[in-house]
């Protein structure tokens, strides 16, 4: 989705909610420098578009199993995400796709392909391959929910920036309802955890976020 520019913060969320060929995509992976082990992406309407738990070549560190619950036993036999890629490059490249931290997300994705498909990125004939510059298109076109959210969300952080926010504090702050949903730290529900943080924030008005009076 083409950067804009807007007036307030939360014309991005209103832009979002409106947007028909947006996608929200969340991952939960084997640790955090490792690889993709489950991957959502749903549609505008809270559809879904994909939702795979993939085989990585590494262990699921201890840590990140504490967190998400998955297994090295839950993975074994998955496919690769080299079997899923050509399905996922093409929804990733027909939809406007939003991420609550993007700065993750996209590069445990290329973890992944580095790990399952050596040489993606290098065409036959040299030069960047047909994957190669899908990704750079997805990376280039994608937006951070969490970056555009931490100014709504108001708290401040050193050097007077705004501080992020965790998803699950942000859904709570905008009333997301999440009884129907997997627990955190499930791609699918944190998916549509998004979806809806998108949905309640555009909802706002310039008066229910006085602190950003002035922002541009």
């Amino acid at each position: 989705m083409p950067e804009t520019m807007t007036s307030h913060p939360l014309d991005t969320f209103l832009d979002w909610a409106t947007d028909p060929q947006l996608a929200v995509l969340d991952t939960e992976t084997t640790g955090l420098q490792g690889e993709v082990i489950e991957l959502a992406l749903v549609d505008a309407w809270g559809r879904t578009l994909f939702d795979e738990r993939i085989r990585p070549s590494c262990p699921v560190e201890p840590g990140a199993q504490a967190v998400h619950g998955i297994s090295d036993a839950d993975v074994q036999d998955c496919p690769s995400i080299a079997e899923f890629w050509p399905r996922l490059r093409d929804l990733l490249t027909s939809h406007h796709v939003v991420i609550y931290n993007k700065a993750f997300d996209l590069p445990r994705l290329v973890q992944s392909l580095d790990a399952a498909m050596p040489g993606w990125h290098t065409a036959p004939e040299g030069g960047p391959s047909t994957d190669l510059k899908a990704f750079w298109a997805l990376s280039d076109r994608a937006r951070c929910v969490m970056l555009a959210y931490a100014p709504v969300h108001g708290q401040r952080g050193s050097w007077d920036s705004w501080r992020w926010a965790r998803l699950r504090d942000a859904c709570v702050r905008r009333g997301v309802r999440e009884d129907d949903l997997p627990g955190a730290h499930n791609a699918l529900g944190d998916c549509l955890r998004t979806l809806r943080l998108i949905q309640a924030t555009a909802a706002l008005t310039p008066a229910d976020v006085p602190w950003l009076e002035g922002e541009e």
